[in-house]
């Protein structure tokens, strides 16, 4: 809640309170003028750091990078390494740019030696460093107050009282008060009834008990490191509330939840005939087969139905399926350097880099085979939205229903909208499978790559597909996959030369690692912010979240044009990168326009999210897979309130839990069912 869409007022500045060092000239700007405004006459409290944090000792050494390296590493991490060693004139150096300034790496080392730890006025008087700093402000900046973006300024951030940060207790105890830096638009239509953006934004506020919070804190081993916390990390060091407590925890194992007897609704009427259920025992159980023993012993509750047992489970009066807003992916390598680094003659691993090759995946996989051969009841996937992502929750408005949105896959996957009776009839006829353009698309992705020098007419093409673990539904995706692959190389040059191998040692880092570059292709994707699709496309925009961490998504040289309003008003066109497209469509305070939600219409936000999943779909770094749909079968101990799932409320949860057995009773037929019926 100190960054984001939704921020407490100086909840950052209670955050980083007493730290000094050199920081953002954002920030200081943001501080002096209450906004980030460049003014001149501040130059002599602007410097410039030509290199990384790790580079320095002492105060030059704290505080944070200026805004373009940290744009730059967050993007590129593998040559993040290149600020560090030749400062920050490498960037537009590694871009093509600026040649006649900076030829060669000489240049660049005695350019970023000579401005390092130098004020802007002392820059200024001097025609040499001048000269230097005009053609790299001349290459960054687009908009104005850029200039702040390539500086950073002391700042002593003094200390501060809780009682400034903008959440406290109001008139009474029951009366929480949230002030923040920008205004949301938690109101239906009449200004006065709260929407249901009001929970959504406040769905995890960060509410702890003090004294156990403050008695659980870790002072820092190293001078300036950050205090930590034991919070929530046991039994012991937790604090319950609500119908139940926590009375048992082991990491990784297991945690056991029993009545809260102190909870205040144990005695409140409206809650009679809910929340029956005494004790919640929560076991970690790796492998899917023992898992199975368990539930056919009567063991537990409820279990996934695997792809290995769904012929003969899924027709079962005890099945559930549900829709979910996961929608499964391929994530494929961006990093070339990463690429690179682990390419050889027996296993090359440049093609990647190729659009067409990426492309050439997407168009080559049977979505509808996968998710037969893959998932138990999941339905083939397109977008990176599915029917349970919400642009209007008020009126149930789905995106994927959207014209806008069925246009966009109708242009990602080649569908000629104008040949089909209806636009409708355009989008049910997409599959995403086309194995001989897909091949044209490998053959002229390996060309191209011959004419680069970056493969050889003998060289395979191995990739490796990583997971966290080797189970038995990691194996079967990877199985389909290799066919896959193999399959798209049949009468091309890479005819048996084009493979996949299974590697499964990456563990609870399997994301980082990918994003790091270790291996080539993962399977994963997104859950959350179902009821905000715009919000959403940070995961696949941004450099804090996104698999493909070296797409620069804030290229200023690769920007989108287009009239968000669609009314042929040539001042309605506007062009700037994916990631200002993004700021705009959620309000952010330093966007050059607000598109958020609630300011403009619904019809304009909706053609921006649209052409942002397009422009996303067609980079082919993301391909998505399936809709996943669970499958699940419940114990004949329980059932649910409603077989019917609401969006708002699932099956009921604990909460309206039903159960047909007493332990005891359970206890004496628990193992006897047949769930086939």
């Amino acid at each position: 809640y100190y960054n984001g869409a939704t921020v407490i007022h100086n909840a950052k500045n209670y955050l980083f309170q007493g730290s000094s060092g050199y920081f953002g000239a954002r920030s200081y700007a943001n501080d002096k003028y209450g906004a980030e405004i460049y003014d001149p006459a501040d130059d002599g409290d602007y410097y410039f750091r030509s290199y990384g944090l790790p580079s320095y000792d002492g105060e030059w050494g704290k505080g944070e990078e200026c805004y373009v390296s940290n744009w730059f590493k967050g993007n590129n991490p593998s040559y993040s390494g290149y600020v560090d060693t030749y400062g920050i004139f490498v960037i537009p150096y590694l871009f093509g740019d600026l040649e006649d300034v900076l030829p060669d790496v000489p240049a660049i080392v005695a350019a970023s030696e000579l401005l390092d730890q130098k004020s802007l006025a002392d820059i200024k008087a001097d025609p040499e460093m001048n000269a230097l700093w005009e053609a790299l402000l001349g290459w960054w900046q687009s908009d104005p107050h850029e200039e702040l973006d390539l500086l950073v300024a002391y700042v002593n951030n003094p200390p501060l009282d809780f009682d400034k940060v903008g959440i406290f207790v109001g008139d009474n105890d029951y009366e929480l008060v949230v002030v923040l830096d920008k205004a949301l638009h938690l109101f239906k239509d009449d200004g006065v009834s709260l929407s249901y953006r009001a929970a959504y934004n406040f769905g995890s506020l960060p509410l702890v008990k003090k004294s156990l919070y403050e008695a659980t804190k870790v002072a820092p081993a190293l001078e300036g490191g950050l205090w930590t916390s034991k919070y929530n990390s046991s039994a012991a060091t937790t604090a319950s509330w609500g119908p139940y407590k926590l009375t048992y925890f082991q990491a990784g194992k297991q945690y056991i939840c029993d009545r809260n007897p102190h909870w205040y609704g144990n005695n409140v009427s409206a809650y009679e005939g809910q929340y029956q259920t005494d004790r919640i025992v929560c076991d970690t159980i790796s492998q899917w087969n023992t898992a199975w023993l368990a539930f056919q012993n009567g063991d537990l509750a409820t279990i996934g139905i695997d792809v290995s047992i769904a012929d003969d489970y899924k027709r079962s009066s005890r099945a559930i399926f549900t829709a979910s807003d996961f929608v499964g992916s391929l994530q494929l390598q961006s990093d070339a350097t990463a690429l690179a680094g682990r390419s050889s003659p027996q296993k090359n691993k440049m093609l990647m880099l190729y659009k067409d090759f990426r492309e050439a995946i997407s168009l080559g996989i049977d979505r509808l085979a996968y998710t037969q051969r893959c998932t138990t009841s999941s339905l083939p996937g397109f977008g990176l939205f599915n029917s349970m992502h919400y642009y209007d929750v008020e009126n149930g408005g789905v995106y994927r229903e959207e014209d806008v949105a069925k246009e966009t896959l109708c242009i990602v996957y080649g569908v000629d909208i104008e040949s089909f009776d209806s636009l409708d009839e355009a989008y049910q006829s997409i599959t995403g499978y086309n194995l001989a353009l897909a091949r044209q698309k490998l053959i002229a992705a390996y060309n191209a790559a011959l004419a680069d020098g970056v493969i050889t007419a003998t060289d395979k093409a191995v990739f490796t597909v990583g997971t966290a673990e080797s189970n038995e539904s990691t194996l079967r995706v990877f199985d389909f996959l290799k066919e896959a692959f193999e399959n798209l190389a049949v009468d091309t040059p890479l005819e048996g030369r084009l493979t996949l191998e299974f590697d499964a040692r990456f563990g609870a880092k399997w994301a980082d690692d990918f994003r790091d570059g270790a291996y080539d292709i993962c399977t994963g994707g997104w859950t959350g912010a179902a009821w905000d699709p715009g919000y959403f496309l940070l995961a696949y925009l941004s450099p804090d979240y996104m698999y493909s961490q070296a797409w620069n998504t804030d290229d200023p040289n690769n920007k989108l044009t287009f009239n968000p309003y669609d009314d042929g008003d040539p001042n309605h066109n506007y062009s700037m990168t994916l990631m200002e497209w993004y700021d705009c469509l959620n309000g952010d305070t330093e966007a050059p326009y607000n598109w958020s939600f609630g300011v403009v219409d619904n019809a304009i936000r909706l053609r921006i999210i649209a052409r942002l999943e397009q422009e996303i779909l067609l980079a082919y770094y993301s391909v998505p897979l399936y809709n996943n749909f669970t499958a699940q079968l419940n114990s004949y101990k329980i059932d649910y309130v409603t077989p019917d799932y609401n969006t708002f409320m699932g099956y009921g949860g604990i909460r309206y839990l039903k159960y047909n057995y007493t332990d005891a009773e359970w206890a004496a037929v628990k193992d006897s069912f047949n769930y086939k019926n």
